[in-house]
């Protein structure tokens, strides 16, 4: 199905060589200025656009759980470590859209969070993209609730439970995530 002669690889983090994680913690650092501690990498899943030993472009989904919204417990399989080493490419859109294809094959609540100025790019790959929502995904902390208050959006695949679906019928409603690495 991808078009180009690159291999995609889908492997859990804890199957990932040593080459693979070097660049990927190379990456987020020339990306995002995010050190990241390999180890981060063992409960998730990745997807690596690969030429021989170069990987192309990245993006992981971590199971995250539990999302707590109007009374019900849901898992959300959060979108994170989205990066192409290359830019203009389509190396990101081929792993995007695999990531997809894997959400939607497998039944999975698929959520990110990211910058206005992409949003068209995951629409793209599949995804829905929803404006002004940021506000209401909160986690605690020490006591205090916690949002996302640097305009970014989220866009996101619905599984067969529909929780984006619950959380846009209901927009009077926060809510409560375990984690802030989500954004």
């Amino acid at each position: 199905m991808y078009t180009r002669n690159a291999p995609l690889v889908i492997k859990k983090g804890t199957k990932l060589n040593q080459s693979e994680t070097k660049q990927m913690v190379s990456a987020l650092f020339r990306e995002f200025k995010i050190e990241t501690d390999p180890k981060t990498f063992n409960d998730k899943l990745f997807f690596l656009y690969k030429s021989s030993e170069e990987v192309l472009a990245m993006a992981g989904l971590w199971e995250v759980k539990p999302f707590l919204f109007d009374g019900k417990s849901y898992v959300i399989h959060g979108v994170i470590e989205v990066i192409a080493t290359i830019k203009g490419q389509g190396y990101g859109s081929i792993v995007m859209r695999a990531m997809h294809e894997h959400m939607v094959k497998n039944n999975l609540n698929g959520l990110g969070f990211c910058r206005s100025a992409v949003s068209k790019f995951y629409e793209k790959c599949g995804f829905t993209v929803i404006h002004g929502i940021t506000h209401r995904f909160i986690y605690q902390k020490d006591g205090k609730e916690i949002t996302n208050q640097d305009g970014q959006i989220i866009f996101y695949q619905d599984g067969p439970d529909e929780f984006m679906k619950h959380v846009l019928a209901n927009p009077s409603k926060n809510i409560l995530i375990p984690t802030d690495g989500l954004w």
